[in-house]
């Protein structure tokens, strides 16, 4: 039969691992890029935030600000040897309380396209927004990010007033 040999061909491309996709292209003029993580920096600067360059704890950058609605961590992915990366993650944590449930990151998850939610086994509330940056992002496009990360983290602050009613004082015996 001559579609075996065929059919083996494409199930061996269909089961094959995905090529990465590191970016090892350097970052064009007036470009953001996670593979290079200070044009990443100027563009959170001009945005109006204090973001603060580190590493994440397997040695790739990693960029922390306070100066949103919450603290929020900017992770860099897709890097070889802790460079060349190609996406960045945009990612809050929440404190650990048992109101943090699946169902309350589906509820969120349920409506909302860009930022997803996902509670941690440890009951921490998480939300993150993913983006890639192969071939670099213009500072508009950059500014769109912010924009939608911002505008769905106080959407965010909006849905937990309105699934977590506040605790009441329990009254003193």
């Amino acid at each position: 039969m001559r579609l075996l040999p065929f059919a083996a061909g494409i199930a061996a491309l269909c089961l094959s691992a995905p090529a990465a996709a590191e970016d090892t292209k350097p970052c064009g003029a007036g470009l953001i890029c996670a593979s290079d993580p200070q044009t990443v920096m100027a563009a959170l600067e001009k945005a109006g935030l204090k973001p603060r360059l580190s590493k994440d704890g397997e040695g790739d950058p990693m960029i922390e600000s306070d100066e949103s609605s919450y603290h929020f961590d900017v992770y860099f992915y897709g890097c070889a040897e802790h460079k060349n990366c190609d996406s960045l993650r945009f990612e809050t944590l929440f404190e650990k309380a048992p109101e943090n449930t699946p169902a309350l990151a589906d509820k969120w998850n349920s409506k909302k396209r860009f930022l997803q939610a996902s509670v941690r086994n440890d009951q921490q509330f998480a939300v993150a927004y993913d983006l890639a940056t192969i071939g670099g992002l213009n500072a508009a496009n950059f500014t769109d990010v912010i924009d939608w990360w911002n505008s769905q983290l106080n959407e965010l602050a909006t849905f937990f007033k309105e699934e977590i009613p506040e605790k009441k004082a329990e009254p003193k015996s």
